[in-house]
C-alpha cells in the first residue's frame, strides 16, 4: 500500500497523468520474464518477450503525457528531455560505475576494453548499433557481455528524439494525427516483417523493425483521449469488454513467455506481447485481471523497481558467468536474482527517487549530463589504453601457450597464404574485418585440394595446407550448409564441378549448428546426398569430416588463471561431445553408405581420450574460442588428419 501511495503521489506530480497500478503490475511482468528467462532459459523459453512489453508501455505513458502537454498548450521539449534524463539517467550512472569497478578486478584486458567501448555507446545510448555491428560468427558469447542489455534503452531514448518532434508537428492537423501515426507504425512493422525473413540480426537490434511497438502504445494513448469526437474510453463497448480485454491479454503474454522462439524473433511473433500488452493497459485497473493480477501490492513493487531491476540484473548474471568460466550453477543463479531485486530496491529508494523527485538543486539536469558524460570519458579511457594491462593485480597468470581470440590467427593467413586465384570464386567470397575469405596455399599453381564448408572448414585450412606442402590447399567458405542446393554455395559447386585440377573435396562444417538452422535437419540427407553424386561423377575423391568437440568454456579460462577465483578449466565429459555427434553422424552414415565411393574422416579421437575431451595438447591450447581451433590447433589436427588418411597427399 506504501509504494503504491508513494507511486500515485510521485507520477501525479511530476507526469501529470493519473496513476494506474495496473500499469506497474504490468511492468512486473515485462521484467521479471527477462530475468527468469535470463536466470532460467528453459522455464521461460520467451522470456525476452518482456522487452517488447516495456515499449508498449512506455510508448502508451509517455506519448500519453505529452499528448496532455501539447493539449494544455504546456508542452516544451527542454522539460521534456530534462525529465527524460532525471528518470534514465541516475540508475544508469550508477550500474555502469560500478560495473567498471568490477571489472577492474575481475576482467582480462581484452575483456575491460570491450566493455569500456560498450560504456561509451551506452552513454550514447547507441548500444544496440554496437552490438548488431559485432554480432557475427566469430562474436564472443553474450553472456560474457555485462552491458548487453542495453540495447533496448538504446532503441527506447532514439525513439524519443525523433517523436517528441513528429508529435510536436503533428498536433496542428488533428484530423491527421491518427492516421500519420498508424501509418508510420505499420511501415516499421513492415519492416520488420521483411528483415525477419532477410536478417535477423538487422531485425532485432535496428530502431525502425522496433518503433512500432512503442507506436503502438502511443496509439492507444491517443485513441483513448477524452477531447477526441469518439474517443474509446467513453463507449459502451469498450466500457463493457475491459473484463475480456484483460483475459485474453494476458492469455497472449503467457503464451509468448512460453511459445516464442528467438530464432524467429521478433518478425511477426512480436505480435504476442505487443497484443497482449496493448489489450491489459486499454483496460481499467479496477476490473478483472488488471486488478486480481496486475495490481496486488507484490507486483506494483516490482514494477516500481523494474528499471534498476532490470538494468541490476543482466551485470550480475554476466559477471558470474565470466567469473565461473561457464553457467552458474542454480544455487548461483538463483543468488544472483536475488542480489538483482536487493539491488534494484536499493538503488530506487537511494538514488532514484530522491534524485528523480526529491532533490530540487537548480541544475540537477544539468549535473547529470555531465556525470553521464564522466562515465562515458572512463568507459573511452579502457577502450583507448586496450583495457589498462598493466592495472594491479592484472598481471595474467599463463598457463598455457597458444594464441586466443581471431585477429592473430587470420592474420597468418595475410602472412603465409594466397588470395584465391579465381576470380568468380573470390568476388563471391564473404568478407571479415577486411579480409576476404578464400585463400589457397600456393599462389600461381592450380587448386589440388579444396576444403568446403563454414569457420570450421576454414580453421582446418592452415593445418592441412602446412601438413600437404605438395599440395595446393584452398578453402572456400560461406556460413550455410555446405551443399549443392544451398544459395551461398552456387558459385562455389559451379567453380569446384567443372575444374579439372581439383581431384580431391573434404567436406565440413559445424555440423550441430547448421542443424538447428530453419528446415535444415530434415533436408540434410537429401542435399548431401545430391551433392556428393554430382562430385563423384564430376571425378573427384571426396571426404566428409566429422566435427571436433565445442566446449562450454572460453579458452581464456584454460590459458589463464581467472581473476579473483584463480581456476583454470581446458576440459569436459567426453559425453557432451558424442551427444552433440548424435544430431547428424547417423545422417552422416546413412549418405556415406548410401554413395560407398566417398570417405568419412572420424577425427573424433584427436580431441578427447579417456572419457575426457580437452583443448590442450603438449602445454599449448588449441582453441581460439569455444569452437574454433588457433594456429597450434590447426597445425596439429591437420598433421593428424594427413598422417590418418595419407591418401590426401596424392
Amino acid at each position: 500500500m506504501g509504494v503504491s501511495r508513494w507511486s500515485y503521489m510521485a507520477i501525479q506530480k511530476v507526469q501529470h497523468a493519473d496513476y494506474r497500478p495496473d500499469i506497474d503490475g504490468l511492468r512486473a511482468f515485462a521484467v521479471l520474464s527477462v530475468v527468469v528467462f535470463h536466470a532460467f532459459p528453459s522455464l521461460l523459453p520467451g522470456g525476452f518477450i518482456g522487452v517488447d512489453v516495456f515499449f508498449v508501455i512506455s510508448g502508451f505513458l509517455i506519448s500519453g503525457i505529452m499528448f496532455n502537454a501539447l493539449q494544455a498548450g504546456s508542452f516544451s521539449f527542454l522539460d521534456f528531455y530534462a525529465r527524460r534524463v532525471k528518470r534514465i539517467f541516475p540508475a544508469l550512472i550508477l550500474v555502469l560505475l560500478l560495473s567498471f569497478a568490477f571489472a577492474w578486478f575481475v576482467l582480462f584486458s581484452d575483456e575491460l576494453k570491450q566493455l569500456g567501448k560498450h560504456m561509451v555507446r551506452a552513454v550514447m545510448f547507441l548500444s544496440n548499433f554496437i552490438l548488431w555491428h559485432e554480432s557475427g560468427y566469430f562474436d564472443n558469447a553474450a553472456e560474457t557481455k555485462p552491458l548487453l542489455h542495453l540495447w533496448s534503452l538504446g532503441i527506447e531514448e532514439q525513439f524519443y528524439i525523433v517523436w517528441p518532434v513528429v508529435v510536436w508537428g503533428l498536433w496542428r492537423f488533428k484530423t491527421w494525427r491518427a492516421p500519420i501515426m498508424a501509418a508510420v507504425a505499420a511501415l516499421s512493422f513492415a519492416w520488420n516483417i521483411y528483415q525477419s525473413q532477410h536478417d535477423l540480426v538487422h531485425d532485432f537490434y535496428s530502431p525502425l523493425t522496433r518503433f512500432w511497438e512503442l507506436l503502438c502504445g502511443a496509439l492507444l494513448a491517443y485513441a483513448m483521449r477524452p477531447e477526441l469526437t469518439r474517443p474509446l474510453s467513453s463507449q459502451a463497448w469498450w466500457i463493457a469488454t475491459a473484463n475480456l480485454r484483460g483475459v485474453l491479454g494476458l492469455g497472449l503474454l503467457v503464451l509468448a513467455v512460453v511459445l516464442t522462439n528467438g530464432q524467429y524473433f521478433p518478425g511477426v511473433w512480436a505480435l504476442l506481447p505487443v497484443v497482449g500488452a496493448i489489450l491489459v493497459i486499454s483496460g481499467s485497473a479496477d476490473v478483472g485481471v488488471n486488478r486480481v493480477v496486475f495490481s496486488n501490492a507484490v507486483c506494483v513493487w516490482v514494477g516500481t523497481i523494474s528499471y534498476p531491476l532490470y538494468l541490476w540484473h543482466w551485470p550480475i548474471f554476466s559477471f558470474a558467468r565470466i567469473v565461473d568460466g561457464g553457467t552458474p550453477s542454480v544455487m548461483w543463479r538463483i543468488v544472483a536474482l536475488l542480489a538483482s531485486l536487493v539491488l534494484a530496491w536499493l538503488t530506487f529508494v537511494a538514488i532514484e527517487k530522491p534524485l528523480r523527485f526529491g532533490w530540487t538543486f537548480r541544475y540537477k539536469t544539468m549535473s547529470l549530463v555531465f556525470a553521464m558524460i564522466g562515465v562515458g570519458a572512463l568507459g573511452y579511457a579502457a577502450n583507448n589504453t586496450d583495457g589498462y594491462p598493466m592495472r594491479a593485480g592484472m598481471q595474467q597468470r599463463v598457463m598455457h601457450g597458444g594464441d586466443i581470440g581471431h585477429d592473430e590467427f587470420h592474420g597468418y593467413f595475410q602472412q603465409h597464404f594466397f588470395p584465391c586465384a579465381e576470380s568468380s570464386i573470390q568476388q563471391d567470397a564473404e568478407v571479415w574485418k577486411g579480409m576476404v575469405r578464400c585463400f589457397q596455399s600456393k599462389p600461381d599453381a592450380r587448386v589440388d585440394l579444396v576444403v568446403l564448408g563454414d569457420s570450421h572448414a576454414e580453421h582446418l585450412f592452415l593445418g592441412l595446407a602446412e601438413a600437404l606442402p605438395q599440395v595446393n590447399v584452398a578453402f572456400y567458405a560461406k556460413g550455410a550448409l555446405p551443399v549443392l542446393s544451398t544459395p551461398e554455395f552456387q558459385i562455389i559447386f559451379k567453380h569446384v564441378l567443372s575444374t579439372a585440377s581439383i581431384r580431391s573435396v573434404l567436406i565440413v562444417a559445424n555440423w550441430d549448428a547448421k542443424l538447428k538452422e530453419p528446415g535444415a535437419s530434415g533436408k540434410l540427407v537429401t542435399d548431401l546426398d545430391k551433392t556428393l553424386k554430382a562430385l563423384l561423377n564430376a571425378g573427384k575423391r571426396v571426404a566428409v569430416l566429422t566435427d571436433l568437440p565445442q566446449f562450454d568454456f572460453d579458452p581464456q579460462r584454460c590459458k589463464f588463471q581467472r581473476p579473483l577465483t584463480q581456476n583454470t578449466q581446458c576440459d569436459q565429459p567426453m559425453q557432451v561431445y558424442l551427444t552433440k555427434q548424435k544430431t547428424y553422424l547417423p545422417a552422416l552414415h546413412e549418405v556415406l553408405h548410401m554413395n560407398p565411393d566417398a570417405q568419412l574422416m572420424d577425427v573424433s579421437d584427436l580431441m578427447c581420450a579417456q572419457r575426457v575431451c580437452s583443448m590442450v595438447r603438449h602445454d599449448q591450447v588449441l582453441y581460439r574460442d569455444n569452437n574454433h581451433l588457433n594456429i597450434p590447433g590447426s597445425q596439429y589436427v591437420g598433421a593428424q588428419i594427413v598422417a590418418k588418411y595419407p591418401s590426401l597427399a596424392r
